[in-house]
Protein backbone atom coordinates (compact mmCIF):
# COMPACT_ATOMS: atom_id res chain seq x y z
CA UNK A 1 0.00 0.00 0.00
CA UNK A 2 2.98 2.15 0.68
CA UNK A 3 3.29 4.60 -2.48
CA UNK A 4 -0.04 4.25 -3.37
CA UNK A 5 -2.00 6.76 -1.79
CA UNK A 6 -3.29 9.75 -4.27
CA UNK A 7 -3.01 13.12 -3.55
CA UNK A 8 -6.31 13.65 -3.07
CA UNK A 9 -6.05 11.28 -0.15
CA UNK A 10 -2.96 12.56 1.14
CA UNK A 11 -4.53 16.12 1.24
CA UNK A 12 -7.49 14.43 3.35
CA UNK A 13 -5.28 13.12 5.62
CA UNK A 14 -3.40 16.28 5.91
CA UNK A 15 -6.67 18.45 6.57
CA UNK A 16 -7.12 20.79 9.93
CA UNK A 17 -7.78 18.17 12.83
CA UNK A 18 -7.32 19.41 16.27
CA UNK A 19 -9.37 17.39 18.57
CA UNK A 20 -10.89 14.19 17.26
CA UNK A 21 -14.12 12.86 19.62
CA UNK A 22 -14.83 9.56 19.70
CA UNK A 23 -18.53 9.69 20.75
CA UNK A 24 -20.02 6.78 21.83
CA UNK A 25 -23.69 8.10 20.76
CA UNK A 26 -25.70 4.75 21.87
CA UNK A 27 -27.42 6.95 23.97
CA UNK A 28 -29.58 8.27 21.77
CA UNK A 29 -32.21 5.37 21.58
CA UNK A 30 -35.71 6.66 20.53
CA UNK A 31 -37.65 5.23 23.69
CA UNK A 32 -36.20 9.05 24.52
CA UNK A 33 -36.15 10.87 21.62
CA UNK A 34 -39.48 9.96 19.33
CA UNK A 35 -38.97 10.46 15.70
CA UNK A 36 -40.59 13.88 15.86
CA UNK A 37 -37.72 15.12 18.38
CA UNK A 38 -34.74 14.15 16.20
CA UNK A 39 -34.01 17.85 15.78
CA UNK A 40 -33.27 18.10 19.57
CA UNK A 41 -31.28 14.94 19.69
CA UNK A 42 -28.71 16.49 17.09
CA UNK A 43 -28.61 20.04 18.90
CA UNK A 44 -27.86 17.90 22.23
CA UNK A 45 -25.33 15.71 20.64
CA UNK A 46 -23.50 18.41 19.14
CA UNK A 47 -23.69 21.07 21.51
CA UNK A 48 -20.10 21.48 22.71
CA UNK A 49 -18.97 21.25 19.15
CA UNK A 50 -21.15 24.12 17.88
CA UNK A 51 -19.77 26.43 20.22
CA UNK A 52 -17.78 29.09 19.08
CA UNK A 53 -14.12 28.46 19.52
CA UNK A 54 -14.21 24.63 20.05
CA UNK A 55 -11.54 22.70 18.70
CA UNK A 56 -13.64 19.49 17.65
CA UNK A 57 -12.93 19.21 14.06
CA UNK A 58 -13.60 15.52 13.79
CA UNK A 59 -16.13 13.06 15.36
CA UNK A 60 -15.93 9.45 15.23
CA UNK A 61 -19.21 8.01 15.37
CA UNK A 62 -19.59 4.75 17.63
CA UNK A 63 -22.68 3.29 17.17
CA UNK A 64 -22.46 0.65 19.52
CA UNK A 65 -20.46 -2.66 20.59
CA UNK A 66 -20.63 -3.74 16.92
CA UNK A 67 -22.93 -6.98 16.76
CA UNK A 68 -25.98 -5.21 16.80
CA UNK A 69 -26.62 -1.89 14.74
CA UNK A 70 -29.15 1.51 15.08
CA UNK A 71 -29.15 1.54 11.33
CA UNK A 72 -31.04 -0.90 8.36
CA UNK A 73 -28.41 -3.67 7.72
CA UNK A 74 -28.53 -6.84 5.78
CA UNK A 75 -25.80 -8.03 8.06
CA UNK A 76 -26.76 -7.04 11.47
CA UNK A 77 -29.69 -7.08 13.70
CA UNK A 78 -31.89 -4.46 14.46
CA UNK A 79 -31.47 -3.24 18.29
CA UNK A 80 -34.40 -4.97 20.42
CA UNK A 81 -35.27 -1.57 21.86
CA UNK A 82 -38.76 0.62 21.28
CA UNK A 83 -36.95 3.10 20.08
CA UNK A 84 -34.72 2.35 17.64
CA UNK A 85 -37.64 -0.26 16.47
CA UNK A 86 -39.87 3.05 16.18
CA UNK A 87 -37.10 4.99 14.01
CA UNK A 88 -36.81 1.83 12.21
CA UNK A 89 -40.81 1.74 11.52
CA UNK A 90 -40.34 5.73 10.80
CA UNK A 91 -37.57 5.20 7.98
CA UNK A 92 -35.46 6.76 9.86
CA UNK A 93 -31.68 5.81 9.58
CA UNK A 94 -30.07 8.01 12.54
CA UNK A 95 -26.42 7.04 11.40
CA UNK A 96 -27.58 9.36 8.81
CA UNK A 97 -29.10 11.92 10.43
CA UNK A 98 -25.75 12.30 12.11
CA UNK A 99 -23.59 12.13 9.23
CA UNK A 100 -25.78 15.05 7.44
CA UNK A 101 -25.81 17.35 10.38
CA UNK A 102 -21.72 16.21 10.83
CA UNK A 103 -21.35 17.61 7.45
CA UNK A 104 -24.19 20.45 7.44
CA UNK A 105 -21.10 21.78 10.12
CA UNK A 106 -18.11 20.82 8.29
CA UNK A 107 -17.24 18.51 11.22
CA UNK A 108 -15.37 15.48 9.60
CA UNK A 109 -16.80 12.31 10.48
CA UNK A 110 -15.46 8.63 10.77
CA UNK A 111 -17.83 5.72 11.46
CA UNK A 112 -15.78 4.26 14.54
CA UNK A 113 -16.51 0.33 14.62
CA UNK A 114 -16.22 -1.52 18.22
CA UNK A 115 -13.24 -4.17 16.46
CA UNK A 116 -14.06 -6.69 19.63
CA UNK A 117 -17.00 -5.25 21.19
CA UNK A 118 -19.26 -6.35 24.19
CA UNK A 119 -22.97 -7.51 24.12
CA UNK A 120 -24.37 -5.23 26.69
CA UNK A 121 -25.16 -2.12 24.22
CA UNK A 122 -28.45 -2.22 25.94
CA UNK A 123 -27.70 -3.24 29.65
CA UNK A 124 -28.10 -7.05 29.73
CA UNK A 125 -25.54 -9.07 27.86
CA UNK A 126 -27.92 -10.08 24.47
CA UNK A 127 -27.80 -13.13 22.60
CA UNK A 128 -25.70 -12.53 18.85
CA UNK A 129 -26.96 -14.80 16.29
CA UNK A 130 -23.92 -15.19 14.51
CA UNK A 131 -21.75 -15.95 17.83
CA UNK A 132 -24.47 -18.52 18.62
CA UNK A 133 -24.16 -20.07 15.17
CA UNK A 134 -20.24 -20.16 15.37
CA UNK A 135 -19.13 -21.10 18.63
CA UNK A 136 -15.38 -21.92 17.37
CA UNK A 137 -14.66 -18.60 15.92
CA UNK A 138 -14.77 -17.13 19.26
CA UNK A 139 -12.27 -16.76 22.69
CA UNK A 140 -14.45 -17.61 25.40
CA UNK A 141 -12.70 -15.34 28.28
CA UNK A 142 -15.12 -13.37 30.85
CA UNK A 143 -17.97 -12.29 28.76
CA UNK A 144 -20.53 -14.38 28.84
CA UNK A 145 -20.74 -14.91 24.88
CA UNK A 146 -17.00 -14.88 23.87
CA UNK A 147 -14.80 -12.88 21.74
CA UNK A 148 -13.56 -12.57 17.89
CA UNK A 149 -10.68 -14.63 17.02
CA UNK A 150 -9.16 -12.60 14.16
CA UNK A 151 -6.94 -15.97 13.54
CA UNK A 152 -9.75 -17.26 11.82
CA UNK A 153 -10.95 -16.30 8.13
CA UNK A 154 -13.84 -17.12 8.55
CA UNK A 155 -14.09 -13.89 11.74
CA UNK A 156 -11.83 -11.33 8.87
CA UNK A 157 -14.85 -12.09 6.12
CA UNK A 158 -18.07 -11.64 8.75
CA UNK A 159 -16.04 -8.51 10.17
CA UNK A 160 -15.35 -6.75 6.19
CA UNK A 161 -18.43 -7.40 5.32
CA UNK A 162 -19.93 -5.03 8.39
CA UNK A 163 -17.49 -2.60 7.47
CA UNK A 164 -18.22 -2.52 3.53
CA UNK A 165 -21.65 -2.06 4.26
CA UNK A 166 -21.12 0.70 6.47
CA UNK A 167 -18.74 2.39 3.83
CA UNK A 168 -20.60 1.48 1.04
CA UNK A 169 -23.87 2.77 2.23
CA UNK A 170 -22.75 6.02 4.03
CA UNK A 171 -20.52 8.80 2.94
CA UNK A 172 -18.24 9.23 6.32
CA UNK A 173 -14.99 10.75 5.47
CA UNK A 174 -13.34 7.88 7.46
CA UNK A 175 -13.54 4.25 9.49
CA UNK A 176 -12.13 4.63 12.98
CA UNK A 177 -10.99 0.57 13.96
CA UNK A 178 -11.46 0.35 17.43
CA UNK A 179 -9.29 -1.84 19.57
CA UNK A 180 -9.76 -0.58 22.96
CA UNK A 181 -13.38 -2.43 22.80
CA UNK A 182 -11.77 -4.65 23.51
CA UNK A 183 -8.68 -6.63 22.88
CA UNK A 184 -7.85 -9.98 23.26
CA UNK A 185 -8.25 -10.75 19.40
CA UNK A 186 -6.37 -13.11 18.76
CA UNK A 187 -5.51 -16.10 21.16
CA UNK A 188 -4.24 -15.09 24.65
CA UNK A 189 -0.90 -15.90 25.36
CA UNK A 190 -0.32 -16.36 21.45
CA UNK A 191 -1.09 -12.72 20.22
CA UNK A 192 2.01 -11.96 19.09
CA UNK A 193 2.62 -15.58 17.27
CA UNK A 194 -0.74 -14.82 15.62
CA UNK A 195 0.27 -10.94 15.04
CA UNK A 196 0.34 -11.85 11.16
CA UNK A 197 -3.39 -12.62 11.11
CA UNK A 198 -4.15 -9.48 12.15
CA UNK A 199 -2.58 -7.91 9.36
CA UNK A 200 -4.00 -9.38 6.90
CA UNK A 201 -7.10 -8.36 8.16
CA UNK A 202 -6.40 -4.38 8.18
CA UNK A 203 -3.87 -5.08 4.36
CA UNK A 204 -7.77 -6.54 3.60
CA UNK A 205 -9.62 -3.48 5.04
CA UNK A 206 -7.40 -1.30 3.61
CA UNK A 207 -7.68 -2.37 0.40
CA UNK A 208 -11.72 -2.48 0.63
CA UNK A 209 -11.82 0.84 1.70
CA UNK A 210 -9.44 1.47 -1.23
CA UNK A 211 -11.60 0.14 -4.18
CA UNK A 212 -15.09 1.88 -2.43
CA UNK A 213 -13.03 5.47 -2.18
CA UNK A 214 -11.92 5.02 -6.35
CA UNK A 215 -16.18 3.79 -6.89
CA UNK A 216 -17.19 6.70 -4.99
CA UNK A 217 -14.88 8.93 -6.47
CA UNK A 218 -13.31 10.64 -2.64
CA UNK A 219 -11.04 8.98 -0.55
CA UNK A 220 -11.50 7.32 2.64
CA UNK A 221 -9.48 7.55 5.70
CA UNK A 222 -8.36 4.89 7.57
CA UNK A 223 -7.63 4.90 11.50
CA UNK A 224 -7.46 2.76 14.32
CA UNK A 225 -7.06 2.76 17.95
CA UNK A 226 -4.36 0.79 19.78
CA UNK A 227 -2.51 0.98 22.92
CA UNK A 228 -0.71 3.38 23.88
CA UNK A 229 3.02 1.77 23.63
CA UNK A 230 4.97 -0.68 21.53
CA UNK A 231 5.38 -2.97 23.92
CA UNK A 232 1.45 -3.46 24.90
CA UNK A 233 0.75 -3.61 20.87
CA UNK A 234 3.01 -6.19 20.71
CA UNK A 235 1.44 -7.88 23.79
CA UNK A 236 -1.91 -7.65 21.92
CA UNK A 237 -0.62 -9.07 18.80
CA UNK A 238 -0.84 -5.18 17.05
CA UNK A 239 2.04 -5.01 14.64
CA UNK A 240 1.69 -1.11 14.15
CA UNK A 241 5.49 -1.25 12.76
CA UNK A 242 4.16 -3.63 9.48
CA UNK A 243 1.36 -1.51 9.64
CA UNK A 244 3.25 2.22 9.34
CA UNK A 245 6.02 0.40 7.15
CA UNK A 246 2.96 -0.54 5.02
CA UNK A 247 0.48 2.91 5.75
CA UNK A 248 -2.09 0.70 5.80
CA UNK A 249 -4.19 2.92 7.64
CA UNK A 250 -3.51 6.50 8.06
CA UNK A 251 -4.06 7.96 11.85
CA UNK A 252 -2.63 5.85 15.16
CA UNK A 253 -5.24 6.89 17.76
CA UNK A 254 -2.59 5.35 21.15
CA UNK A 255 -4.38 4.54 24.39
CA UNK A 256 -7.68 4.53 25.94
CA UNK A 257 -7.29 5.90 29.54
CA UNK A 258 -3.31 6.33 29.50
CA UNK A 259 -1.40 9.71 30.53
CA UNK A 260 1.62 7.88 29.48
CA UNK A 261 1.62 7.40 25.72
CA UNK A 262 5.21 6.53 23.91
CA UNK A 263 4.43 9.27 21.40
CA UNK A 264 8.57 9.15 19.94
CA UNK A 265 8.15 5.35 19.39
CA UNK A 266 5.02 5.41 17.32
CA UNK A 267 6.74 9.11 15.67
CA UNK A 268 9.58 7.08 14.51
CA UNK A 269 8.07 4.01 13.28
CA UNK A 270 6.06 6.26 10.81
CA UNK A 271 8.70 8.56 9.80
CA UNK A 272 8.70 8.98 5.83
CA UNK A 273 5.03 8.01 5.96
CA UNK A 274 2.17 10.64 6.06
CA UNK A 275 0.58 8.85 8.94
CA UNK A 276 -0.92 11.12 12.56
CA UNK A 277 -0.44 10.42 15.30
CA UNK A 278 -3.77 10.80 18.29
CA UNK A 279 -3.20 10.31 21.68
CA UNK A 280 -6.70 9.08 23.58
CA UNK A 281 -8.01 10.71 26.74
CA UNK A 282 -10.46 9.22 28.65
CA UNK A 283 -11.28 9.99 32.07
CA UNK A 284 -14.16 8.18 32.93
CA UNK A 285 -12.79 5.01 32.32
CA UNK A 286 -9.47 6.83 33.70
CA UNK A 287 -6.05 6.40 34.68
CA UNK A 288 -6.69 5.26 37.81
CA UNK A 289 -6.79 7.95 40.70
CA UNK A 290 -8.04 10.57 38.22
CA UNK A 291 -11.28 10.23 37.21
CA UNK A 292 -13.05 13.70 36.04
CA UNK A 293 -9.59 15.25 37.23
CA UNK A 294 -9.43 19.11 37.01
CA UNK A 295 -8.66 20.95 34.05
CA UNK A 296 -5.26 21.27 35.47
CA UNK A 297 -4.37 17.84 35.08
CA UNK A 298 -5.59 17.77 31.18
CA UNK A 299 -3.57 20.70 30.37
CA UNK A 300 -0.27 18.91 31.72
CA UNK A 301 -1.30 15.40 30.00
CA UNK A 302 -2.02 17.23 26.72
CA UNK A 303 1.03 19.75 27.00
CA UNK A 304 2.96 16.46 27.53
CA UNK A 305 1.56 14.95 24.32
CA UNK A 306 2.05 17.94 22.06
CA UNK A 307 5.84 18.18 23.53
CA UNK A 308 6.60 14.77 22.33
CA UNK A 309 5.05 15.07 18.97
CA UNK A 310 0.83 14.86 18.86
CA UNK A 311 -0.71 15.80 15.85
CA UNK A 312 -3.54 16.27 18.14
CA UNK A 313 -5.96 14.54 20.53
CA UNK A 314 -8.78 12.15 20.75
CA UNK A 315 -11.10 12.34 23.96
CA UNK A 316 -13.38 9.25 24.71
CA UNK A 317 -16.03 9.59 26.92
CA UNK A 318 -16.92 13.41 27.74
CA UNK A 319 -19.47 15.03 28.09
CA UNK A 320 -21.33 16.52 25.14
CA UNK A 321 -23.84 19.17 26.36
CA UNK A 322 -24.23 21.07 29.57
CA UNK A 323 -26.87 19.92 32.09
CA UNK A 324 -29.15 22.51 31.19
CA UNK A 325 -28.99 21.71 27.88
CA UNK A 326 -30.02 18.08 27.85
CA UNK A 327 -33.18 18.24 30.60
CA UNK A 328 -31.16 15.96 32.22
CA UNK A 329 -32.09 12.63 30.36
CA UNK A 330 -29.35 10.99 30.20
CA UNK A 331 -25.42 10.55 31.46
CA UNK A 332 -25.80 12.44 34.69
CA UNK A 333 -23.03 10.92 36.53
CA UNK A 334 -20.92 13.12 33.53
CA UNK A 335 -23.21 15.92 33.35
CA UNK A 336 -22.00 16.74 37.63
CA UNK A 337 -18.93 15.60 37.36
CA UNK A 338 -17.21 16.26 33.89
CA UNK A 339 -19.34 18.18 31.86
CA UNK A 340 -17.35 21.99 32.91
CA UNK A 341 -13.71 20.42 32.47
CA UNK A 342 -14.76 18.69 29.26
CA UNK A 343 -16.28 22.28 27.74
CA UNK A 344 -13.47 24.10 28.54
CA UNK A 345 -11.35 21.31 27.48
CA UNK A 346 -12.76 21.93 24.25
CA UNK A 347 -11.53 25.27 24.36
CA UNK A 348 -7.67 25.04 24.97
CA UNK A 349 -6.33 21.36 24.12
CA UNK A 350 -6.56 21.13 20.54
CA UNK A 351 -4.05 23.70 20.02
CA UNK A 352 -0.68 23.77 21.91
CA UNK A 353 -0.73 27.60 22.28
CA UNK A 354 -4.64 27.05 23.67
CA UNK A 355 -3.19 26.86 27.44
CA UNK A 356 0.25 27.93 27.38
CA UNK A 357 1.11 30.17 30.41
CA UNK A 358 -2.17 28.47 32.03
CA UNK A 359 -1.91 26.42 35.39
CA UNK A 360 -0.92 22.76 35.09
CA UNK A 361 -0.76 19.47 37.10
CA UNK A 362 2.01 17.00 35.39
CA UNK A 363 1.28 13.85 37.45
CA UNK A 364 2.99 10.15 37.40
CA UNK A 365 0.38 7.22 36.50
CA UNK A 366 -0.77 4.74 38.42
CA UNK A 367 -1.28 1.34 37.04
CA UNK A 368 -4.58 -0.43 36.48
CA UNK A 369 -8.03 -0.09 37.43
CA UNK A 370 -10.47 1.74 35.65
CA UNK A 371 -12.42 -1.73 34.46
CA UNK A 372 -13.08 -4.10 37.30
CA UNK A 373 -11.27 -6.76 39.08
CA UNK A 374 -12.13 -9.40 36.24
CA UNK A 375 -10.52 -8.31 33.71
CA UNK A 376 -7.49 -5.17 35.16
CA UNK A 377 -6.73 -5.67 38.13
CA UNK A 378 -6.89 -2.59 40.50
CA UNK A 379 -3.40 -1.37 41.53
CA UNK A 380 -3.72 -1.92 45.62
CA UNK A 381 -4.08 -5.69 44.44
CA UNK A 382 -2.16 -5.66 41.67
CA UNK A 383 -0.98 -9.19 39.47
CA UNK A 384 0.22 -8.74 36.38
CA UNK A 385 -2.90 -9.07 33.73
CA UNK A 386 -2.37 -11.91 31.21
CA UNK A 387 -5.20 -11.71 28.82
CA UNK A 388 -5.12 -8.58 27.36
CA UNK A 389 -2.21 -5.23 27.46
CA UNK A 390 -4.62 -2.49 26.35
CA UNK A 391 -6.66 -0.28 29.05
CA UNK A 392 -4.04 -2.10 31.77
CA UNK A 393 -1.75 1.02 32.35
CA UNK A 394 0.68 -1.63 33.95
CA UNK A 395 3.55 0.00 32.64
CA UNK A 396 2.24 2.63 35.49
CA UNK A 397 4.92 3.41 37.73
CA UNK A 398 2.93 4.48 40.79
CA UNK A 399 1.97 3.23 43.57
CA UNK A 400 5.62 2.31 44.50
CA UNK A 401 7.14 1.15 48.07
CA UNK A 402 9.84 3.12 49.54
CA UNK A 403 12.61 1.34 51.00
CA UNK A 404 12.76 1.16 54.63
CA UNK A 405 16.91 0.68 55.12
CA UNK A 406 16.68 4.66 54.08
CA UNK A 407 19.66 3.61 51.72
CA UNK A 408 18.22 3.52 48.24
CA UNK A 409 15.54 6.15 46.44
CA UNK A 410 12.83 5.23 45.40
CA UNK A 411 13.17 6.54 41.80
CA UNK A 412 10.40 8.24 39.55
CA UNK A 413 10.23 10.35 36.09
CA UNK A 414 7.55 12.40 35.62
CA UNK A 415 7.53 15.02 32.76
CA UNK A 416 6.84 18.31 32.77
CA UNK A 417 6.96 20.22 29.31
CA UNK A 418 6.71 23.80 30.37
CA UNK A 419 10.26 25.47 30.10
CA UNK A 420 9.58 26.88 33.29
CA UNK A 421 13.49 27.84 33.23
CA UNK A 422 13.39 30.56 30.56
CA UNK A 423 10.01 31.55 31.21
CA UNK A 424 10.44 31.92 35.34
CA UNK A 425 9.24 35.50 35.45
CA UNK A 426 6.04 34.26 34.35
CA UNK A 427 5.69 31.41 36.85
CA UNK A 428 4.55 32.38 40.44
CA UNK A 429 4.74 28.92 41.84
CA UNK A 430 5.98 25.00 41.53
CA UNK A 431 5.06 22.48 43.98
CA UNK A 432 5.95 18.67 44.14
CA UNK A 433 2.98 17.19 45.93
CA UNK A 434 3.43 13.65 46.95
CA UNK A 435 0.28 11.38 48.55
CA UNK A 436 1.46 8.80 50.58
CA UNK A 437 -0.01 5.43 52.59
CA UNK A 438 1.48 3.47 55.38
CA UNK A 439 0.12 0.31 56.73
CA UNK A 440 2.43 0.85 59.99
CA UNK A 441 0.34 3.74 61.35
CA UNK A 442 -3.22 2.26 59.75
CA UNK A 443 -4.25 1.24 63.57
CA UNK A 444 -2.65 4.59 65.59
CA UNK A 445 -5.47 6.64 66.66
CA UNK A 446 -6.82 9.29 64.37
CA UNK A 447 -5.74 12.78 65.72
CA UNK A 448 -2.14 10.71 65.23
CA UNK A 449 -1.88 10.87 61.74
CA UNK A 450 -2.50 12.67 58.77
CA UNK A 451 -5.66 13.61 57.05
CA UNK A 452 -6.98 11.03 54.84
CA UNK A 453 -7.44 11.77 51.05
CA UNK A 454 -9.97 10.63 48.58
CA UNK A 455 -8.34 8.67 45.42
CA UNK A 456 -11.03 9.40 42.69
CA UNK A 457 -10.95 6.20 40.81
CA UNK A 458 -13.50 3.34 39.18
CA UNK A 459 -13.36 -0.08 39.69
CA UNK A 460 -13.79 -0.17 43.28
CA UNK A 461 -16.46 -1.38 45.63
CA UNK A 462 -16.20 1.84 47.67
CA UNK A 463 -14.59 4.71 47.99
CA UNK A 464 -10.67 4.41 47.62
CA UNK A 465 -8.82 5.97 50.25
CA UNK A 466 -4.94 6.02 51.53
CA UNK A 467 -3.63 5.09 54.69
CA UNK A 468 -2.51 8.23 55.86
CA UNK A 469 0.94 8.29 57.79
CA UNK A 470 2.11 9.51 61.25
CA UNK A 471 2.04 12.99 62.01
CA UNK A 472 5.54 14.05 61.72
CA UNK A 473 6.18 12.06 58.36
CA UNK A 474 7.06 15.28 56.93
CA UNK A 475 10.35 15.38 58.75
CA UNK A 476 11.22 11.57 57.53
CA UNK A 477 10.57 11.82 53.73
CA UNK A 478 13.84 13.04 51.54
CA UNK A 479 12.93 14.25 47.45
CA UNK A 480 15.19 15.11 45.26
CA UNK A 481 14.42 16.45 41.63
CA UNK A 482 17.49 15.41 39.25
CA UNK A 483 19.33 14.71 42.30
CA UNK A 484 18.61 18.28 43.91
CA UNK A 485 17.22 18.09 47.53
CA UNK A 486 14.46 19.57 48.02
CA UNK A 487 13.94 21.42 51.45
CA UNK A 488 10.96 20.40 54.20
CA UNK A 489 7.56 19.95 52.77
CA UNK A 490 4.57 21.40 54.62
CA UNK A 491 1.04 19.20 55.14
CA UNK A 492 -1.74 20.55 53.18
CA UNK A 493 -5.04 18.18 53.60
CA UNK A 494 -3.03 14.67 54.12
CA UNK A 495 -0.53 15.35 50.91
CA UNK A 496 3.25 16.21 51.33
CA UNK A 497 4.04 19.32 49.62
CA UNK A 498 7.65 20.75 48.59
CA UNK A 499 8.51 24.19 46.97
CA UNK A 500 9.89 23.47 43.71
CA UNK A 501 12.71 26.59 42.16
CA UNK A 502 11.95 26.55 38.32
CA UNK A 503 15.71 26.12 37.36
CA UNK A 504 15.23 22.58 38.92
CA UNK A 505 13.21 21.07 36.40
CA UNK A 506 13.73 19.77 32.73
CA UNK A 507 11.90 20.07 30.06
CA UNK A 508 10.62 16.32 29.20
CA UNK A 509 11.45 14.12 32.01
CA UNK A 510 12.51 14.32 35.55
CA UNK A 511 14.45 12.23 37.62
CA UNK A 512 12.41 12.19 41.74
CA UNK A 513 13.84 10.39 44.25
CA UNK A 514 12.18 9.47 47.53
CA UNK A 515 13.54 8.29 50.69
CA UNK A 516 12.66 7.94 54.34
CA UNK A 517 15.58 8.54 56.75
CA UNK A 518 14.28 7.52 59.98
CA UNK A 519 12.22 3.67 60.17
CA UNK A 520 13.05 1.46 62.78
CA UNK A 521 14.98 -0.88 61.72
CA UNK A 522 12.37 -3.79 62.98
CA UNK A 523 9.55 -1.86 60.41
CA UNK A 524 7.70 -4.13 58.34
CA UNK A 525 5.24 -2.82 56.09
CA UNK A 526 6.61 -0.05 53.53
CA UNK A 527 5.20 3.35 53.23
CA UNK A 528 3.56 3.79 49.47
CA UNK A 529 4.06 6.57 46.74
CA UNK A 530 0.36 6.51 46.21
CA UNK A 531 0.25 9.97 44.16
CA UNK A 532 3.03 12.32 42.66
CA UNK A 533 1.97 15.72 41.16
CA UNK A 534 4.08 18.89 39.93
CA UNK A 535 1.83 22.09 40.28
CA UNK A 536 3.05 24.85 38.33
CA UNK A 537 1.10 28.27 38.76
CA UNK A 538 1.28 31.08 36.28
CA UNK A 539 1.63 35.07 37.18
Amino acid sequence: MKGQLSSEHINALNRPRRVIVNFDVISADGARFATKELQRLVEWKFMFADEPGAHIDTICWSWGEGHQAPYPSDVLPLYDSPGFKEWADNGVNIVQVFLEASKQRGIEAFFSYRINGSDNDLGPVAKIPMKEAHPDWLIHLWNANGYWNFAIDDVHEYKLSILREAAEDYDFDGIELDFARVCPVLPPGHQWEYRDRLTDFIRATRAMLQEVARKRGRPLLLAARIPENLEGCHFDGIDAETWAQEELLDIFVMGCRSFDVDIPAFRRITEGTNIKLYPCIDDHHASDGYQWPPIEVMRGVTANWYQQGADGVQTFNFAHATPEGTDRVVGQMYLEKGWGTHRQAYHEIGEPDGFKHKNKTFVVQRRGGGHGTTVIPNPEDWSTPRFMYFNTNMFGQLPAPIDNSGEVDTLLTTAVADDVTSEADRVDGITLRLLLSDPEAENLPEEQRLQPVTVATIGHPDTLQNIPAAKGIEDQIEVRVNNIRLGTPTVEEGWLVFAVQPKFLAVGDNLVGVQVTERPVDTQGQILIEKLEVHIEYR
